[in-house]
C-alpha cells in the first residue's frame, strides 16, 4: 500500500491501479502543457491514494474550455446554452446574469484550481471510490497546492450520494453543473424498447460496416477529429474541448478509450463513439458523425447504439453525460444531477467570494432542474 501523496505522472513508485491510466497520463505529461488541448493549457501530477493514482489537471494562464475553467463553464459555454433554450428578454437577462458571473469567477482567480481525477473529459468516472483517504488526501493537495481550489467533477446525487456527503463533511462546496442520464442497468432499461431496435436496424440498413476495438491510422485520427468537431465544437460549444491529434491516439493507445469505427461501403469512416470504462461503469466522452450526410441515415442513433451495446454486452452502467434529453429519455435513460465539490477552505475570503455566491445561485436553480428531471 501507498501513503497518499502528490507525485510527479512518471513517479516509477506510482501504483496507478488501472496501468491505462498511468500509460495515458504520462504520455499527455510528455505532451507538455499545450500539447493535449488547442484550447486549455495545463500541468499534469498524480495523487496516490492507497489503491489508486489519480490525474491532476492543473490549469496554467487564461483557459478557453470549459472542462478546465469554471469561468468558461458558467460564462462562454452557459450563454451559447442560452442562445439555443431561450428567446427575448429571458435570453437577455439570462446572458447578463451569466456575464457578470463570468467576471465574478475572473476576479477572485476560480480558475486557479487543481481538479482531481481528470483525465479531459467531459465526464470523470471514480470507479466505485468511496472516499475513505479524502481527508488525508485533501491535505496533501493543500501543502502541495497551497494557491489552489481543490475540485472533484462529475459526482451526480444518485452513483455518488455517500461520497457527497462526505466531501460536503469535510467541508466541500457542492456547485451544481449539469442534468445528465444513466442507465444502470442497460439490457432491462434499453435493450428492449422499440426506439432501439430501430437504432440498431440502420446500420444495415444504411449499408455500412461497424469495427470495434479499432486502431486507426494517423489520417483516420484527423477524420475522427473532424466528425467530433463538426459535432461539439460547430454545434454546440466554441468552448468544448479541442482535442489534439496526439491526445487522441494516447487515449486510444493507452486503452483508456475504445474507438467503434462506423464506415460506409466506400470504406469511409462516417461516425464513430469513443467509450472509457471504469469500475463497471461505461461513459461516451468522444463521439462524432458526418454531418454532411442525410440525416435519415441516423448516423448518431447508429453512434450512441454503439457504445450502449457495448455496455449490455460487458456487464456495465451507462453515464449518458448531458444533452440529448428526450432522445435518451425515450431510450429508457433516467436523469440525475450532477455536481462540482470544491474546496477552499485553505484560500483567504476574498478568493472564496466567487465560488460562494456561485453556490448560492446555482442552489436557487437546483428545484427547477428537478421538476425538469422529474419529467
Amino acid at each position: 500500500m501507498s501513503a497518499v501523496r502528490v507525485a510527479a505522472v512518471d513517479d516509477a513508485a506510482l501504483d496507478w491501479g488501472d496501468p491505462a491510466v498511468g500509460a495515458y497520463a504520462r504520455a499527455l505529461a510528455a505532451l507538455g502543457p499545450d500539447g493535449a488541448l488547442e484550447n486549455a493549457r495545463f500541468d499534469l501530477a498524480a495523487l496516490q491514494l492507497r489503491d489508486r493514482a489519480l490525474t491532476l489537471v492543473v490549469p496554467q494562464g487564461r483557459q478557453a474550455c470549459w472542462l478546465t475553467a469554471p469561468s468558461v463553464t458558467y460564462g462562454q459555454t452557459l450563454r451559447e446554452e442560452i442562445d439555443r433554450e431561450l428567446k427575448g428578454g429571458e435570453a437577455v437577462a439570462a446572458k447578463a446574469a451569466s456575464g457578470l458571473t463570468e467576471g465574478l469567477l475572473r476576479a477572485t482567480r476560480a480558475d486557479d484550481a487543481v481538479h482531481v481525477n481528470h483525465l479531459l473529459f467531459s465526464t470523470s468516472l471514480h470507479g466505485g471510490w468511496d472516499g475513505a483517504e479524502l481527508n488525508e488526501a485533501l491535505a496533501a493537495l493543500r501543502a502541495a497546492y497551497p494557491d489552489r481550489t481543490i475540485v472533484w467533477r462529475s459526482l451526480n446525487v444518485v452513483d455518488h450520494a455517500d461520497l457527497l456527503a462526505r466531501m460536503r463533511a469535510a467541508g466541500g462546496r457542492r456547485l451544481l453543473s449539469r442534468l445528465i442520464w444513466r442507465l444502470p442497468d442497460p439490457a432491462r432499461q434499453w435493450a428492449s424498447r422499440r426506439d432501439v431496435r430501430r437504432d440498431l436496424a440502420l446500420t444495415a440498413a444504411g449499408g455500412f460496416t461497424v469495427e470495434t476495438d479499432a486502431r486507426p491510422t494517423p489520417e483516420e485520427i484527423e477524420r475522427l477529429l473532424a466528425l467530433y468537431a463538426g459535432v461539439y465544437i460547430a454545434k454546440y460549444s466554441r468552448a468544448n474541448p479541442r482535442y489534439t491529434a496526439a491526445a487522441l491516439a494516447a487515449a486510444v493507445a493507452s486503452g483508456v478509450l475504445r474507438l467503434s469505427l462506423v464506415r460506409a461501403a466506400s470504406g469511409e469512416i462516417v461516425a464513430f463513439a469513443a467509450d472509457q470504462t471504469c469500475g463497471g461503469e461505461l461513459a461516451t466522452p468522444m463521439l462524432g458523425h458526418d454531418r454532411t450526410r442525410p440525416e435519415a441515415e441516423g448516423l448518431f442513433r447508429i453512434a450512441m447504439a454503439l457504445s450502449v451495446q457495448h455496455a449490455v454486452e460487458q456487464g456495465l452502467a451507462v453515464n449518458g453525460s448531458a444533452g440529448a434529453a428526450a432522445f435518451k429519455r425515450h431510450r429508457g435513460a433516467m436523469p440525475a444531477l450532477e455536481h462540482q465539490m470544491v474546496f477552499d477552505d485553505h484560500l483567504p475570503p476574498w478568493r472564496r467570494a466567487g465560488y460562494a455566491l456561485l453556490a448560492k445561485a446555482l442552489d436557487a436553480l437546483t428545484p427547477t432542474l428537478e421538476r425538469i428531471a422529474a419529467g
